[in-house]
């Protein structure tokens, strides 16, 4: 007899399904087959498919921009708090993040749900450029945060491509 799974249990079995074969095995069928369980206990924690897709994204915004951004803020000072973001997002599960944009170019809800993930990471990158005293914070936000989106796509990083875009950052930031 199957164990009875959690809530998180569900969670992780669709991350992983959506990591590794993409949204469309994000059916009720397939994650219970994952877990070796039933689809009752799906139902019991979730009620339908919409609600659980809402509760990937939720987790989703939770661990890739929530917490980054609150580990960040546990330095006092902006230039730290830069830095630490940073190295907290190079720890990121890029793959997952790549099939979460990817599954957003096909359903409307999760685009919705990527933009506005998309404006509270920029909101803190602005914030955080602002108190340094940066000028134009909203185009250096951005080209920061695209060159982290875009530098996702490209596998492998060539070798000191990472300190190339931050002396670039650098550089517009004296302009």
């Amino acid at each position: 007899m199957a164990l009875r799974k959690s809530r998180q249990d569900w969670i992780e079995a669709g991350l992983s399904l959506l990591r590794s074969e993409g949204q469309q095995a994000l059916t009720i069928e397939r994650l219970a087959q994952s877990l070796e369980v039933t689809k009752g206990s799906f139902y019991h924690h979730f009620g339908n498919l919409a609600n659980y897709h809402q509760a990937l994204l939720d987790w989703w915004q939770e661990v890739f921009t929530h917490q980054p951004m609150r580990q960040a803020e546990e330095e006092s000072d902006p230039v730290r708090q830069s830095r630490r973001l940073t190295q907290v997002v190079r720890e990121l599960d890029y793959p997952l993040e790549l099939a979460l944009r990817a599954w957003g170019l096909r359903d409307a809800r999760v685009a919705e749900a990527i933009g506005k993930i998309d404006r509270l990471r920029l909101d803190c990158l602005e914030s955080l450029h602002r108190q340094q005293g940066h000028a134009q914070v909203k185009i250096l936000a951005y080209l920061e945060y695209t060159a982290f989106i875009g530098g996702q796509l490209i596998r492998p990083a060539p070798e000191g491509a990472t300190r190339a875009l931050q002396q670039a950052l650098e550089l517009w930031r004296k302009l």
